[in-house]
């Protein structure tokens, strides 16, 4: 079976990279052509590329030094389109069926998978248009490999820098991953639930919904149907995947289990608070004439521990998978996650240490912990929290055993 991958080269300052994905790809053995287009070739050479790749770079449509109809003779080659860094301009013309150029008539003549790597600017890559974009290329099976946040080119720390090439071609490699969990259903939890004293406060947490965000984006990318079941976030909703507000854990729950019987695989990323007011009040409490305001609070729903229940009970046939914010590490956060594990009822568990300022809750970053129902465990250094994702979940699925 032919491994051969056409990279498309977008103008990009990420495209500086490109000599190194294409190493990277090689190395995993792929046999590897170049697009570049014309504003691809103000980041990188056309030398470097053809000596990396050993190949010659394809750029001009009407080249008269070659006797084939590129566009055609490249599509076909093609068990992979990979385009690095997609561009704000390419996933617009791929969107809209553009074809002004050899790359972006590849596109439409290809029947091989189509993977992006988008590269761009924050504002630009969370912009409706983009967005949108975004929705409609996932709609037509594009994979999308990033974006991940960090520091730009411009300076600013965001949403929007092109995955690292041994990332993306590790995702390249494991080209049957995407298949993990085509098909199937599945659910996501993220963000912070909010329960109201009065109509102008409110009991919550610092979570930012980040990691469950970068775990709906996983499974999109293998392939599956995503829900996303949010409270508040701090983070641009993904587009291509169906999302629900649930604020409170009431609202939460009853979204949550209402769909529970149809899904192939729950992750619960949300921070769910524990306690709710026993008596929250429907006006705003004043502060004149108050010495002190006294709160008495009860238990919420436990949605996993439910979900659990349902599960041994057979009104559920997913694959659970819960999450832990905890204040402890090494062994003791290990032994902390297998009761818990045990207690819920779910098939994996994540767990987190909380107490430490650069991971964890508002970080972009963390560490976990994860464990199983067959015990085994596995540590994740420090990455960021896409990339934590993108380990979490195959890692879960070949383990836990999706039914």
């Amino acid at each position: 079976m032919t491994r051969n991958i056409l990279l498309g080269i977008g103008g990009g300052i990420a495209a500086y990279k490109a000599p190194q994905l294409v190493r990277d790809l090689m190395a995993r053995g792929f046999t590897v052509k170049t697009i570049l287009t014309k504003n691809g070739a103000r980041f990188v050479s056309e030398l470097a590329l053809s000596t990396v790749s050993g190949s010659p770079v394809y750029g001009d449509m009407f080249s008269a030094e070659r006797s084939d109809i590129d566009h055609i003779a490249l599509a076909q080659w093609a068990d992979y389109l990979l385009i690095a860094p997609a561009t704000a301009n390419i996933l617009a013309k791929m969107a809209h069926g553009l074809a002004d150029d050899l790359l972006s008539t590849t596109v439409l003549a290809t029947k091989a998978p189509v993977y992006a790597a988008p590269g761009m600017n924050t504002n630009m890559w969370e912009h409706e248009a983009t967005q949108k974009n975004v929705a409609i290329l996932v709609e037509r099976g594009v994979r999308f490999i990033g974006p991940e946040s960090g520091e730009l080119a411009c300076g600013v720390t965001g949403m929007g820098r092109m995955s690292q090439p041994a990332h993306i071609a590790q995702s390249m490699e494991k080209g049957a991953l995407p298949g993990l969990l085509s098909g199937r259903s599945v659910l996501v939890s993220a963000g912070a639930t909010r329960e109201h004293l009065d109509p102008a406060r409110f009991i919550s947490n610092p979570s930012t919904g980040r990691m469950g965000i970068a775990m709906a984006l996983a499974a999109r990318d293998m392939g599956a149907r995503v829900v996303l079941i949010h409270g508040h976030l701090e983070e641009p909703l993904p587009r291509g995947i169906q999302c629900e507000s649930a604020l409170s854990v009431a609202a939460m729950a009853d979204a949550i289990l209402a769909r529970a019987p149809q899904m192939d695989c729950i992750i619960m990323a949300a921070a769910v608070g524990d306690f709710t007011p026993a008596n929250p009040s429907i006006q705003k409490m004043k502060k004149e004439g108050q010495e002190e305001w006294s709160l008495s609070l009860k238990p919420t729903v436990d949605i996993l521990k439910t979900l659990g229940s349902m599960k041994a009970r057979g009104e559920c046939r997913a694959l659970l998978v819960g999450f832990a914010a905890e204040t402890a590490s090494g062994q003791v956060l290990a032994d902390l996650a297998r009761t818990k594990l045990a207690v819920k009822g779910c098939d994996a568990l994540v767990a987190n240490d909380i107490s430490r300022s650069d991971r964890g809750f508002q970080a972009t970053q963390n560490a976990v912990t994860l464990v199983d129902r067959n015990g085994n465990t596995l540590e994740l250094p420090l990455a960021s929290k896409q990339e934590l994702a993108r380990q979490i979940l195959p890692w879960v699925l070949k383990t836990a055993f999706l039914p």
